[in-house]
């Protein structure tokens, strides 16, 4: 099979960089392209779409030319994609997006979104395949701060780290030196969480809210009052792994039967 996965490619944002399927699960022959460049009269192969927060403003004219352009596409599959309709780089507290996932995604053959609770099958940033994970990282400090590059967290006192790059063996190490994470960074409270660490996130971004291994939620100002009540969730890399090799057989499955 020939598999191209689409993604947001961005070698200055560790998440996007690391959020896509083909890096963890094998395809044959596989390659990748970015988003914002892709044209889709050229993608004549199978085509995943994912991770990232792409059902966002920013996106949805990509994701609306992947749905209506297939041309020579034998398949159009969407994996850990999830919503980033609501955001305030200026840090400020954003509430939850209300509204419907977009309509183009009925174009899909099969929808996958890291989002927890839609209509969709729930299958989580494919990132959490990786090995590091498994590791086991000595914690060097009560609290530490993970912020997007864009949207700086009024914290100060602390050890801190930004998303920007794509070192992850360092991003992880990093959330993992504390106990307890502070951060407004999507990947930060879930790699956080998957590592056993307690979150407390700012949100700046409605994605946020839609992992299903909840942090605590609350404004920059106010983060003492809930520390001694984040959770941890010991069982969300086994669940988070799972639901990815689920559907990864779901892929393969279905890729097997359009090409007979």
């Amino acid at each position: 099979m020939s598999i191209c996965n689409v993604f947001r490619a961005d070698v200055s944002n560790v998440g996007d960089w690391y959020c896509a399927p083909i890096r963890y699960f094998p395809f044959g022959d596989a390659s990748q392209t970015d988003i914002l460049t892709v044209d889709p009269a050229t993608l004549n192969a199978d085509v995943v779409v994912g991770g990232g927060g792409l059902l966002a403003q920013t996106f949805h004219p990509y994701m609306q030319r992947l749905a209506s352009h297939r041309g020579g596409m034998r398949s159009l599959i969407a994996w850990g994609i999830g919503e980033s309709e609501n955001i305030d780089r200026r840090g400020g507290f954003v509430l939850p997006y209300a509204g419907e996932l977009p309509s183009y995604l009925s174009a899909f053959d099969l929808v996958g979104v890291r989002d927890f609770g839609t209509r969709f099958s729930w299958v989580p940033c494919a990132s959490c395949m990786l090995s590091q994970f498994d590791l086991n990282y000595e914690i060097e400090t009560e609290i530490c701060i993970y912020e997007h590059k864009r949207i700086k967290i009024p914290i100060e006192g602390f050890p801190r780290k930004s998303n920007n790059g794509n070192d992850i063996d360092a991003a992880l190490k990093f959330l993992s030196s504390s106990e307890l994470i502070i951060t407004n960074s999507y990947h930060g409270a879930y790699w956080a969480t998957l590592l056993g660490r307690r979150v407390i996130t700012i949100p700046n971004m409605s994605k946020v809210y839609r992992l299903k291994h909840q942090p605590i939620f609350c404004r920059s100002d106010d983060w003492r009052r809930y520390a001694a009540l984040a959770p941890s969730y010991p069982e969300a890399l086994a669940e988070c792994r799972a639901a990815n090799v689920a559907f990864y057989d779901k892929v393969v499955a279905h890729l097997s039967d359009s090409c007979r």
